[in-house]
This record gives structure tokens, sequence and C-alpha cells, in this order.
């Protein structure tokens, strides 16, 4: 599903900094969708939080447990658990029982049906007050640089998911998307927070940006990647 960045984008900064505060704790823990390599995760357990990391494939998680028990201290490897799974729909949790739920580079490899039932599911899963992190890829990246005028046409006729892109190798030869699923949803603030709204939460911030850790041959003006932050009443 791409390549993996051990590098903290500012969205995980931030969602580091709420598990900081102590909301994320025993019974209502955060929840790192696509957790990959684990960076996010293991910065959230350094910052006091109790953490289930998810991922498609087992693999990566057992590294990360394993990382943890090697060099964590006895509460980090305590507050760690692994939950293997695909978002959004072999992922079940209890209403209100997770804290925070941290989703980087995950949304854009999602239909806009998937994207909603899983930002509803999300919405579900928050406990009042908890919040909701994203970053997802946007179409103003160099590689879709030849996508961007169907995409604006489809904004300027208000279609729900002007993003989507079926068959990315009809718009872009990028050596990089070789390591690429067929099919990208590169999504904008715009799509994200009326997302997020429509299932209840509020939103706080949502904002493009260039990440740090992007590939150069991928900036185009500094809108590449997106962030939300959205947070459930109460």
């Amino acid at each position: 599903m791409g390549w993996i960045s051990e590098v903290l984008g500012p969205v995980s900064v931030l969602f580091v900094e709420f598990c900081a505060t102590g909301f994320c704790g025993q019974q209502t823990p955060a929840l790192d969708v696509g957790a990959a390599s684990g960076a996010a995760s293991e910065a959230a357990l350094r910052a006091g939080a109790w953490v289930i990391a998810n991922d498609l494939d087992a693999a990566p998680l057992m590294e990360l447990q394993r990382r943890v028990q090697r060099d964590g201290s006895e509460s980090e490897q305590a507050r760690l658990s692994l939950q293997p799974g695909r978002f959004p729909r072999e992922l079940h949790f209890e209403p209100a029982s997770l804290g925070a739920v941290h989703a980087c580079n995950v949304f854009h490899f999602l239909t806009g049906n998937q994207l909603a039932l899983g930002v509803e599911k999300t919405a579900r899963w928050l406990r009042p007050g908890g919040k909701l992190f994203v970053q997802a890829a946007t179409p103003f990246q160099a590689p879709f640089k030849a996508f961007l005028p169907e995409y604006e046409r489809r904004v300027a006729r208000g279609e729900k998911w002007p993003g989507w892109v079926e068959k990315i190798g009809a718009y872009s030869k990028h050596r990089l998307l070789g390591q690429m699923p067929r099919a990208l949803h590169l999504l904008d603030d715009v799509v994200l927070a009326r997302v997020c709204s429509g299932a209840g939460l509020e939103v706080e911030r949502a904002w493009l940006y260039r990440r740090e850790d992007l590939p150069a041959s991928l900036h185009l003006d500094g809108r590449e990647s997106v962030g939300v932050v959205a947070r459930k009443p109460g």
C-alpha cells in the first residue's frame, strides 16, 4: 500500500500531543489505524497513552511489539495492544470506547463509501471529547498533475468524490506509483471536512500542506497532503 515513513507529520504530532494530555487511558485507548512500522504508536506510548495498533498485515504489528518489548519501558509494553484487520469493515469497537483515532496515509486507499463508513464508525467509537486525526494524499502532487483539470471539472460540477481515480496509470507514469494500488482516492480539506461533519464530528482544523518527508519528486505547490482534526462533541 505504498512506502513507509518514520517521520511524524504535523497531524501525527498533534495526535501525540493529544495523547500526552492523559485523555487516552486504559478504558478509552487511542487507535492507530494503518500503524505500519508504528512510529506514531511508539510516540503515543512514550506520551503515556494506551494504544491499539492496527494494520492490514500482522507482520509489522508483531515487529512493533517486539521492538517495544525490547526497548520500551514495562509501562509502555503493558499499554500496547495489537489489532490486525482492514479498516473500516473488519474493525469493531464498543461505542465511546476510544479516546482518539489516528489514521495517517490510510483514507486515500478507501472508496467514497468506505471513507464515509469509516468516519461514521469512528464517530461512534470515540468518547465525547475524543478526536480523529487524519493525514491523506491530495491531487496536488506532481505525479497527478495531469489529473488536476479533471479534478477541477468534477469539483465545479459538485461531484461528491471528485478525487476518486479508478486507474492512476491513466494519468501518471511516475516511478513511485508502482508501489501503490491501481486506484487512489485523492482527497482535499473540503471533502474530508464534509465527511467528518456529516458523521457528527466537529472539525477543529482542515488544511493542506507539504510533508517534510515526502520525496521531492512528488512536490508540486505545497498542497501535497491534507490534514484534518475533528472532535466528538460532548
